[in-house]
């Protein structure tokens, strides 16, 4: 069915144009290693401006006197030579505020100034402790000067003023351990750490009178009680405030989220940038002699005659038939009606599944799957009809596993769980496995977590699993239902099954795209992370799920060979697979979160897929889909959705439509995919967009085309019924990456089935 496209309005960026000379004069040389920088750079310190680009050494005269330098006289077109300024910014910048002292450079970071949040929070919830005055939030702002590119021939240079906050914990390790917290385990740092020693200290073990002793150390791994301090992290906040106010740390962390939202919601955010660019604006920036910067009017990125910068892209449709005919606006509505995309041709008609729980929870278990395998009837529609009916299934089988253990047994659960299974699965054949869990077992630590070790044992054995803890289980039957459509779709996906996929429009042969992903495994935070595995999931144009990859083990010198290796076997499988003919049109979309440094993964995807393809007509795009970037765009018309249907708070305001893409330089796009019914919460802060960037050897050169893919492949999660705030190609080995990295420390873990028995399941949902 169609729907209407919404109207792009102009976009307001967090950004400044920063006007700059026209031209400037440099002396280059030629200095094809980049290595040799740094020595020149010392020894030019304080005269000299040197930034290295494509085997050459730029240099920008500071000021009179100095050293000398070789090299040829140039004036440079700065609109032609962007980068050299803009390297230079980074730098000046700090001098249009210099109240503040900078905690960062590259970019420019420093805190806000009578600003602290802790304390406005404890006042506003009326809430007070001796150690409170320990623990600080503040606003921390940066100033990370872009290039950007609003149209073509238009490259221009922005400052962007970006916002999060700087939590740090000041409180002795003597008086957190007398007001009861625990300490061991918890990450340190050192207070004032001397010239080359990283902040970092290490992780406590014990603390015996004055002095701690630490593991996973940057340095000695026994260090004087005073001589460091915890984490500013959230995890420390948590855990130490939980301790320290009991039943009154919610009331704290909810007048908190109430302080930090005054910054981080749109128009708060708004004019927040606005106040900040009014102070960069009222002196020039002082770049080299005789050259200097003026902060200008604020970035707008919005339509004109012969240019469109900003759109809406289509309507996703949830598609549940090959012909594309059976569609639905949302995934459980098309779902409901039209059951899954693969009902036809779904192979395991009567899965077996193995649950495991605790024994004293036997009559709520089974509930739960009355509930989840029947479905709750006429007056629960959201999910009346039940795992059997809605997925067309013939039926399912329960194969009961109780296992005699307690809440308040966090030491032998684990153990416990497993014999249970290893007993129960002598001479029985499952195909997914439920694991139920006491809410005090599901978040235990490393090997003492049942559901850590229970995923190993069963994915050794090719089981895909699906956890639920007794909360989720005891839930209210109003809430259960929704639980239960999203605890459905990610269980049937494990089996191998195609719960929707996306519309497509199809115009060549064949399309694939390919999620690339790694894990770095390592033994702790102070060890030089050496060892890698390439994650790798396959997906089809229209967004099926073709298959999944976990690679071997690697170093990092071996990544590039491991890569490629990995990636030969990938494309032959799916060449013989899809049958490709000679002459076909294929094209290879491949999706990256961030690829690896002084590893160009996009060259050496590209050369797979030529040798691959050497019959065929091969187009090919890299793709880089990121969070990590400085742009926010506001939408200043968008007046948000009510929270409730009775009231006047609105959240998501300023936030653009889902869908929104807009230009920000010749070859990257940002992408708004959260926003409207996805906004949760009246402080959730303004959304951030996507940066996707398509990497210049790239022959499919469509940036368009790739960026509403990406929008689609947000709507292919079979962890939900609602869209995911990355694509799935990007969010699969996100979580395949995080799975594996709790699993590499269970004994005899492996993961050679994840690419055998398990390559074509879901397995990490």
């Amino acid at each position: 069915m169609p729907y209407q496209t919404a109207q792009a309005h102009p976009l307001v960026t967090n950004g400044f144009e920063v006007h700059l000379p026209e031209f400037v004069d440099v002396i280059v040389r030629s200095l094809p290693d980049p290595r040799d920088v740094k020595p020149e750079r010392e020894r030019l310190e304080d005269f000299w401006f040197v930034h290295w680009f494509d085997g050459k050494l730029f240099h920008l005269r500071l000021k009179s006197g100095g050293p000398n330098v070789d090299g040829d006289n140039r004036t440079l077109r700065v609109a032609d030579h962007p980068w050299l300024l803009r390297a230079r910014l980074d730098d000046a910048i700090g001098a249009a505020l210099p109240k503040y002292e900078p905690i960062g450079q590259r970019p420019f970071t420093f805190l806000a100034q009578k600003s602290e949040l802790i304390a406005q929070a404890a006042k506003a919830a009326n809430i007070s402790h001796p150690l409170l005055d320990g623990f600080r939030v503040t606003p921390r702002f940066a100033l990370n000067p872009k290039i950007y590119e609003p149209s073509d021939g238009q490259t221009k240079v922005g400052v962007f003023v970006t916002l999060g906050m700087k939590y740090d914990i000041d409180a002795s390790l003597t008086d957190l351990m007398k007001a009861g917290v625990e300490l061991s385990g918890m990450y340190v740092a050192r207070r004032n750490p001397a010239e080359g020693e990283r902040r970092f200290a290490g992780r406590i073990v014990s603390v015996n009178g004055k002095q701690v002793s630490l593991t996973e150390a940057s340095g000695e791994d026994k260090v004087s009680i005073e001589e460091v301090k915890l984490e500013g992290s959230k995890e420390n906040f948590a855990k130490c405030l939980n301790t320290l106010l009991r039943s009154r740390h919610r009331a704290l962390m909810d007048a908190l989220d109430d302080q930090e939202a005054d910054y981080r919601l749109g128009p708060e955010f708004d004019q927040i940038v606005t106040t900040m660019g009014t102070f960069l604006a009222k002196s020039s920036i002082e770049l080299a002699q005789g050259v200097s910067a003026r902060i200008g009017e604020r970035v707008v990125l919005q339509n004109e005659a012969e240019t469109r910068s900003v759109y809406v892209a289509p309507h996703v449709d949830y598609v549940f038939d090959r012909t594309g005919a059976k569609s639905a606006e949302f995934a459980w509505v098309g779902l409901s009606q039209f059951g899954p995309y693969d009902r036809a041709t779904f192979a395991n008609k009567s899965p077996r599944i193995l649950v495991v729980f605790p024994a004293s929870t036997q009559g709520k278990v089974e509930a739960f799957l009355r509930s989840f395998r029947e479905g709750m009837g006429a007056n629960h529609r959201a999910f009346s009809k039940g795992f059997r009916d809605l997925f067309g299934l013939i039926g399912v089988d329960f194969l009961m596993c109780p296992v005699e253990t307690s809440a308040g047994d966090k030491a032998g659960a684990e153990a416990a769980y497993r014999a249970a299974i290893e007993t129960r699965l002598v001479g029985e054949d499952v195909h997914a496995g439920i694991v139920v869990l006491f809410d005090e077992h599901a978040f235990l630590a490393g090997l003492m977590n049942p559901y850590i070790r229970t995923k190993s044992l069963l994915l050794t054995l090719g089981i895909p699993t699906q956890q639920v803890r007794m909360w989720t289980i005891n839930q209210h039957p109003s809430s259960l239902q929704y639980s239960l459509q999203n605890f459905s779709i990610s269980l049937y996906a494990k089996l191998n099954g195609t719960p929707w996929t996306v519309n497509q429009d199809k115009a060549i042969s064949d399309e694939l795209v390919v999620g690339m992903g790694f894990a770095e495994l390592s033994g702790s935070r102070s060890e030089t992370r050496q060892r890698y595995v390439g994650i790798t999931t396959v997906f089809s144009g229209d967004g099926t799920y073709l298959l999944g990859n976990v690679s071997k083990e690697c170093a990092y010198d071996a990544y590039a060979v491991m890569l490629r290796e990995s990636m030969i076997t990938i494309l032959k499988e799916v060449k013989a697979r899809n049958n490709w003919q000679p002459g076909d049109t294929v094209r290879i979309i491949f999706h990256a979160h961030r690829p690896l440094k002084k590893v160009d993964v996009g060259k050496i995807v590209f050369a797979c897929a030529r040798e691959i393809g050497a019959q065929q007509d091969i187009q090919m795009a890299f793709v880089t889909i990121s969070h990590e970037h400085p742009f926010y765009i506001l939408d200043r018309l968008e007046r948000g959705l009510a929270v409730r249907k009775d009231s006047d708070i609105k959240k998501g305001v300023y936030a653009p439509a889902r869908g929104t893409i807009a230009r920000i330089g010749r070859a990257t796009r940002l992408l708004a995919v959260n926003s409207g019914k996805l906004v949760k919460r009246a402080n959730t802060p303004l959304p951030k967009p996507l940066l996707i960037s398509l990497h210049p050897d790239s022959t499919f050169k469509d940036v368009d085309y790739v960026a509403e893919q990406a929008l689609k492949f947000t709507s292919l999660s079979w962890r939900s019924t609602l869209p995911a705030g990355t694509p799935v190609t990007i969010f699969y080995s996100e979580r395949i990456a995080e799975l594996l990295g709790r699993l590499k420390d269970v004994p005899d873990w492996s993961s050679a089935p994840l690419s055998v028995r398990l390559k074509w399941s879901r397995w990490f949902l």
